[in-house]
């Protein structure tokens, strides 16, 4: 890709993507569905060349990898539109005679574990009923042997209608669904045959669905699945292994907060409810490591949101983990000329220690606060506790071997198996 194609994508999606995310989307659905950093194909119904752009948005917020399209060959013959096209992932396309460069684009794409969106259409319909499929994704998919997920858009055609070129005032909502079912046993013709029923299905119920307001219930549980998606950013953030920068998860993990605040506005109106405090407290945790990058002087300004949105929905939810675990973090970084207490701290990460027993660094936060405390008695229990729990990769792995050395030097002993009192 040339760097004419990758500065008039990028300044183009700088524009798109923020005016999508909270201005044009009605909300989100079904992302459960979708892998993060696997190839797949995925189908989509075709009423507009805003449904481009909706699905470039959301895409950027919930993968890892390369979304790439299935584009007409026409709309790589002006040069102005072909550079714009080939950076925002498009893949000319022959409809009549696709060739062997095609064939192998895709292939590099799959090699990438990147995302191919194809309008099984072929061309933008009225919205509904669905035009007629073409059987192109389908033979795709079962050539590399991976998975097709359909995904359904509505309000799109409204937006951007055929033959507008502004936008209109108007609410796209996006609903994925699961995998299509694909026979193995069968024989490749009749494996896209197949496909491409399940698919046409498939997208007319989803279409239904995301025609409709989703009640309160629907609406939660497609924020909560967003919710819970950018606390999965944040955890991969803070592995070992995580391959992107810093910054683009923090910007991932944001995105997701704000689809899911438009997927289910009632939810986050009231900020006590369960699913507004998991979202508040995770923006407070970004603001935490962001702070902890900062220049000095600058952090305990940005710190003090962070102790009032954890107190906040402490208040409310005197259980919640990330809460408990951040408040006492944030008790003994501070100084306490800035509001810093050891003794607070001790008591919220102690409650943590005891709420997320199922994951070793809340134990180990609150033995190394025990141990800087000097009641290595104390923090020698839950150090043992650490390394007998399974280290299954390698965050886990690195806090249990801090776990060992602390052990070690505060037991005197080489063999940290048995505890002593």
């Amino acid at each position: 890709m040339s760097r004419s194609s990758r500065w008039m994508a990028g300044a183009s999606t700088a524009l798109t993507r923020p005016a999508v995310t909270h201005r044009f989307l009605a909300g989100v659905e079904g992302v459960r569905h979708l892998p993060s950093d696997t190839p797949f194909v995925l189908v989509a119904n075709h009423s507009s060349f805003a449904d481009h752009l909706v699905l470039d948005a959301v895409l950027d917020a919930l993968r890892d990898t390369p979304t790439s399209y299935l584009t007409k060959a026409e709309a790589f013959v002006h040069p102005v539109r072909r550079r714009w096209t080939q950076g925002m992932g498009g893949i000319p396309v022959d409809r009549d005679r696709p060739g062997k460069d095609l064939l192998a684009a895709i292939g590099g794409v799959f090699a990438d574990r990147g995302a191919l969106v194809v309008y099984p259409e072929g061309t933008r319909g009225p919205g509904w009923p669905l035009l007629p499929f073409k059987d192109g994704a389908f033979r795709f998919a079962v050539r590399a042997g991976v998975p097709v997920i359909p995904v359904a858009l509505w309000g799109a055609q409204h937006v951007l209608p055929k033959g507008a070129w502004l936008p209109r005032r108007a609410q796209v909502r996006v609903v994925f669904g699961p995998a299509l079912p694909d026979d193995t046993a069968l024989s490749r013709p009749q494996r896209v045959t197949a496909l491409s029923e399940a698919a046409r299905r498939a997208l007319e119920s989803l279409v239904d669905t995301a025609r409709t307001s989703p009640g309160p219930q629907r609406a939660r549980q497609a924020a909560r699945e967003l919710v819970h998606r950018a606390e999965t950013v944040v955890e991969t953030m803070l592995s070992r292994t995580d391959h992107l920068p810093t910054a683009r998860r923090m910007q991932q993990a944001r995105l997701l907060l704000a689809l899911a605040r438009r997927t289910d506005p009632d939810s986050f109106t009231v900020p006590d409810t369960p699913l507004a405090a998991d979202a508040r407290t995770l923006s407070a945790r970004l603001t935490g490591l962001r702070a902890l990058n900062a220049p000095a002087p600058l952090r305990p300004a940005m710190l003090r949101g962070v102790r009032r949105t954890a107190e906040a929905v402490l208040r409310a939810h005197p259980d919640h983990l990330m809460a408990r675990y951040l408040l006492g973090r944030w008790h003994l970084l501070m100084p306490r000329a800035l509001g810093g207490c050891r003794r607070q701290a001790l008591e919220h990460l102690r409650h943590a220690a005891r709420l997320g027993a199922h994951d070793t660094r809340y134990p180990m936060a609150y033995a190394e606060a025990l141990m800087a405390g000097g009641r290595d008695g104390e923090a020698a229990a839950y150090l043992h506790s650490i390394l007998a729990a399974p280290a299954p990769d390698a965050r886990t792995a690195d806090r249990r071997r801090r776990a060992e050395a602390h052990y070690k030097r505060l037991a005197g002993v080489g063999d940290p198996a048995t505890p002593r009192t």
